[in-house]
């Protein structure tokens, strides 16, 4: 009886880790070429209020937002400012039509968190976004005393990410007209971390 009751709860922990997903690895983001930084702060403009196309964003174009937006440029340097070297206090999650991921950055990976397909659609309250083929979204961590920190990580993030995106020919709008329950719901977040904004990414 022992063996069996072994044997049943070795079966039982192989399904349960054939159940979780492999990581999404995303191909090398662009650090080079493209329109000067000059010329993408004049085009720089933030997406219309209207639908975006259904074409999703490449894995290429998804990678180089997500270095942009909280990557090393550097041994010791990051895309955005931070404090004595270390990593933003604030996550990058993204909602993608076939589900959400949480943006791992050491690994240039998505890590899948669910594959509800209709979850990107009750994240967010504008209809614009919610036709976005794209959403990240920027969570604090909740790390106690970095709240200002994370305000301004979020600022500095969502900022290089839109001017990412416009530098490869997509179009963005930050939004923080979003359902923070269906966020929390969705992204199995812990209870002191907090929902900062989204930046709705597509073609228009």
């Amino acid at each position: 009886m022992k063996k069996i009751l072994v044997l049943a709860a070795a079966l039982a922990l192989a399904a349960s880790s054939c159940a979780f997903a492999l990581p999404l690895v995303l191909t090398e983001p662009q650090k080079s070429g493209g329109p000067g930084v000059f010329d993408t702060f004049a085009a720089r403009v933030s997406a219309p209020e209207q639908d975006f196309t259904k074409e999703e964003l490449t894995l290429d174009e998804l990678s180089t937002i997500l270095w942009a937006a909280t990557g090393q440029n550097g041994t010791e340097s990051w895309t955005v400012p931070v404090i004595m070297g270390r990593d933003p206090n604030v996550s990058v999650y993204v909602m993608l039509k076939d589900g959400g991921y949480l943006y791992n950055w050491e690994k240039n990976a998505l890590m899948e968190i669910n594959n509800d397909k209709r979850a990107l659609r009750r994240t967010v309250n504008e209809d614009y976004a919610k036709s976005a083929p794209c959403l990240l979204i920027f969570v604090d961590r909740g790390v106690i005393n970095m709240k200002d920190i994370a305000a301004l990580a979020t600022g500095a993030m969502s900022q290089n990410a839109a001017l990412a995106a416009q530098a490869l020919g997509l179009d963005a709008r930050f939004t923080t007209s979003f359902n923070r329950s269906a966020i929390e719901e969705t992204l199995n977040l812990g209870p002191v971390m907090n929902v900062m904004g989204v930046l709705a990414v597509g073609r228009q």
